[in-house]
Parts: C-alpha cells; structure tokens; sequence
C-alpha cells in the first residue's frame, strides 16, 4: 500500500473542525455531518486528515457513522510520528448509499508495508506516538493496480467526482475491545471484506442459506477476467493454525481458487468446488496442503483471496461465513 504519512502530505486550505483535505477535495460540516468531495484519477490522492489528540494514547475504541456514493473499501489511517513510526490502517467496505456504523479497535489496525510505507522501528503501533488521523477512498490505489496477465482480475478503473459522508466521528478511551473468535464471524455490522472491483458485496440478510452471519457477493462469473475478494490477515496471530476452515454456498456449481499470501509475498493456493443450489459447502482445508514455492509459516499470513474461476458470464451470488483457523 502507498505511503499515508498524514501530517506531510501538502494540504490544501480547507479545513472543518481540524479536518483538513489532504491532495484534491473539498470538505464541509453540517451538524455532525463531515462531507468530502474528491476525485478518483490515476496516480492522485485524496484523503481527509486530523492531528491526534491526546487522548488518543488512551484509545479504545473509533467509533463513526459512514456513507459512500459509490461502492468502495474505506481506509481509516493511523500514523505515528516520524522517523521511528509506522502508517496502520483499518479497512471497510461501504456499500453505494448506505449509512452503516463502524467501530473499530486498536487490534484492527495493520502496518502499512508498500514499498513508500516507512519501517516501523518497533513493528507495533504506539498509540501514545500517533499524531495523526484520516481517511482514504482505496478506490484510488486500485486505479494504479497492474494487470496480471497470468491471473486476470476485474478492478474498477471508473473515474469521477465522488462523496464520502462521515457522521458522529469518535475517539473512545472507554470500553474494553471484544475478543474475536477466528478471522470472521461477520457479526460486526460491517465488512472488512473488499474486492477489485466486479462484485457487489454486502452483509447477508439472517434468512440467507447459511444460516448464520455471513457476507453476500453478488457477480459475473469471468470469462476474460475474476472476480477477487480479499481480506487481510496480518492483524490476527494464526502461528499455531493447522485448517483454514470457513461456510460458503453458491446459486451455482462453480470453481474457487482460495488463495493465501504471507508477508514475504509468497502466494500458496488450493481450490475446492461448491456444489450450487444454495446448498452448504463445510470447507476445511489443510494448510500444508497448499500449493506455492516454499513452505507455508501461518504466522506470516498476510491476506487471503477469494476467487471464482467458473468461465460461464453467468451472474452468481456466494455467501460466506465463519471463518476461521484450526
């Protein structure tokens, strides 16, 4: 991921209640409503930044209400004091016009690790050496992603004008953060959860096939290019995982590469094969069964990926759910 170091970045004078743009944009406050206005081009940044307060040494939870107009992951930036420290970041998805409360906990945050990212001398977040906020439309990074022409993916390369609002915006010094069971239960009220581009995502109604919180992708099967849900992991210790093991059923038969990457940037894959019809699909999988170059340290996960490879350009919806190491 590039590099967020909020308080250097050139900023243009517009400012709402120490919110200040941060590249191009506009942004104004109405009530408790924080609106950014920004455009999404190539090779440009956008973001909205706030110097920390001190009372984010103490912080317990962030806590927020937001809007987006398009779908999109959200970044929410936590960056330390400079040299020494590192950018960390949170990320949401929103789905198009949809308010959604969103709080999040120090746990939530990883090192940003891009090659402009600096290196954190301690390699955890300090929050007594936080001293800035902000947050970032990821839709911008995705416009520079390069194809990879030995596994093509769909990513949204639309450009325009477009609309973040962002409502009751809190640093919490109270409450304690709640211990989370796996990598995903989807019970949060939110996703972590993000794509490329071609899938329309959102968290499932109860009534949905599995019968449990889970996440709704809709989407064209590729024929040219996939579909990619992704998620990242390099917040959870998984050293002592044996099976990644999660939920998942599909309107239709298809094929799925679930694919693991570590820090290093190694890639190990496997594939499994959800039989259609709505029909639940237990999946546990053995890590060592993986297929990549080398040898797969699940202590150095970084993200996983999600990619159905059914060549048909039929539209398909999979629901995902509970997942977790074993």
């Amino acid at each position: 991921m590039r590099k967020f170091c909020i308080l250097s970045l050139p900023a243009i004078a517009t400012m709402a209640q120490d919110w200040t743009v941060m590249g191009q944009g506009s942004v104004r406050l109405v009530g408790s409503t924080l609106t950014f206005s920004y455009p999404l081009q190539p090779k440009q940044l956008a973001l909205i930044a706030r110097p920390a307060p001190p009372e984010i040494a103490q912080l317990a939870r962030l806590r927020f209400r937001i809007k987006t107009d398009h779908d999109t992951a959200m970044a929410v930036l936590l960056s330390e004091k400079k040299p020494g420290g590192g950018n960390y970041t949170a990320i949401v998805w929103s789905p198009a016009n949809a308010w959604q409360q969103v709080e999040l906990t120090p746990a939530d945050f990883g090192v940003s690790d891009g090659p402009n990212d600096p290196v954190d001398a301690d390699g955890k977040l300090d929050l007594d050496a936080v001293e800035g906020v902000g947050i970032a439309d990821l839709a911008q990074f995705f416009l520079s992603q390069p194809e990879n022409p030995d596994f093509p993916i769909v990513i949204n390369r639309q450009t325009g004008e477009h609309r973040v609002e962002i409502d009751q915006f809190e640093l919490l010094t109270t409450g304690a953060s709640p211990k989370r069971a796996g990598i995903d239960a989807f019970d949060r009220g939110f996703l972590e959860w993000f794509t490329f581009g071609g899938i329309r995502m959102k968290l499932a109604a109860p009534e949905n096939p599995l019968k449990m919180p889970a996440l709704e992708a809709r989407y064209d099967q590729g024929q040219d290019k996939y579909p990619l849900l992704l998620r990242r992991l390099a917040t959870f210790d998984l050293s002592k995982g044996k099976r990644l093991a999660f939920d998942i059923a599909s309107e239709r038969e298809i094929t799925m590469i679930v694919s693991l990457q570590t820090k290093s940037g190694q890639r190990f894959t496997t594939t499994i094969f959800p039989p259609g019809k709505r029909e639940v699909f237990h999946v546990s999988l053995n890590l060592a069964d993986f297929e990549g170059s080398g040898k797969l340290d699940p202590g150095q996960l970084k993200a996983i990926a999600l990619a159905d490879v059914t060549n048909s350009g039929e539209p398909n919806t999979v629901w995902l759910g509970k997942v977790e190491t074993q």
